[in-house]
């Protein structure tokens, strides 16, 4: 099972254990990891000699965590990043509306992981439930990637991130290309030089008015010492990367869409949720040794 960090120090020791859904698995390895799951797509069905398994997803197995309650509700952020759209995808997008947007774009459903939250409280070691915490799709060399939100909130799009590569004798003119974007996402991309990438992060602040900041980064929503101003609300990061030996064209650009606000709230919430399991079964516990 991988294990990773999944957010600041701010909130203790809280990891992530990741179980992908092999919707694409082909291989005798993959199929076999995903018949030991319980999860197992009609290719997978048909290499191991087993009956077609129904379509449609398949639930992640239990494992014994707790059920996170959906608790608090998506406040839209009332400014200019809550209209913003990355080919169909915006913040605050419902799980079933975000799957549609992505296979509409890439022409192929979604590829979704699975996530389960742990931490240790009191001595305690506690986890969640399996859900639903990202979606990714890819249309040649564009590569989409969804982060959806833990159930405390409902499963709704906080982070969207893409991806898109240029072969060198098929890339967009940057001119071109940065009109294009301070008309659409309203950032102004600086001019392109050799071998040098340049960002351009537009935000929202405390107050929900954006900004826009060169040379900015990525945001971890539990760590204030990452925002691009006091209480930033969400921000949307661009990056351009020139052609090698040819700066007026572009080889690589990558979006970064993110609710820092949602996150913020979120990442509380669950440590509350977690916690709190700690403190109820503590304070039901009656047991004595024997003396």
């Amino acid at each position: 099972m991988t294990r990773l960090s999944l957010l600041a120090p701010a909130l203790g020791l809280l990891t992530a254990g990741i179980l992908p859904v092999p919707a694409y698995a082909q291989s005798m390895t993959d199929c076999l990891l995903a018949h030991n799951q319980g999860l197992v797509t009609p290719a997978c069905a048909r290499m191991l000699g087993l009956s077609a398994p129904n379509p449609g997803p398949q639930a992640p197995p239990d494992n014994g965590g707790i059920h996170l309650k959906p608790t608090l509700a998506y406040q839209p952020l009332g400014n200019p990043l809550e209209q913003t759209s990355i080919v169909g995808l915006t913040l605050g997008q419902s799980q079933a509306n975000a799957t549609t947007a992505m296979k509409s774009y890439c022409g192929t459903d979604p590829e979704v992981t699975n996530t389960y939250l742990s931490t240790t409280y009191k001595g305690v070691d506690v986890k969640t439930q399996f859900f639903p915490s990202q979606m990714v799709c890819h249309k040649g060399q564009d590569n989409l990637t969804v982060h959806l939100s833990p159930p405390v909130i409902g499963t709704v799009v906080t982070r969207i991130e893409r991806n898109v590569t240029f072969p060198s004798d098929a890339s967009p003119r940057f001119a071109e290309l940065q009109g294009d974007i301070a008309s659409k996402y309203g950032v102004h991309l600086p001019p392109l030089r050799a071998s040098m990438n340049e960002e351009r992060t537009l935000y929202a602040d405390a107050r929900g008015q954006t900004g826009e900041k060169e040379n900015g980064g990525p945001v971890s929503a539990m760590d204030p010492m990452t925002y691009e101003v006091p209480g930033e609300m969400a921000h949307l990061l661009l990056t351009i990367q020139p052609v090698m030996g040819n700066p007026s064209h572009v080889a690589n650009i990558s979006f970064d869409l993110q609710d820092i606000r949602a996150e913020r709230a979120i990442g509380g919430e669950l440590l509350k949720q977690m916690n709190g399991s700690v403190d109820a079964k503590l304070a039901n516990s009656d047991v004595k040794p024997a003396l």
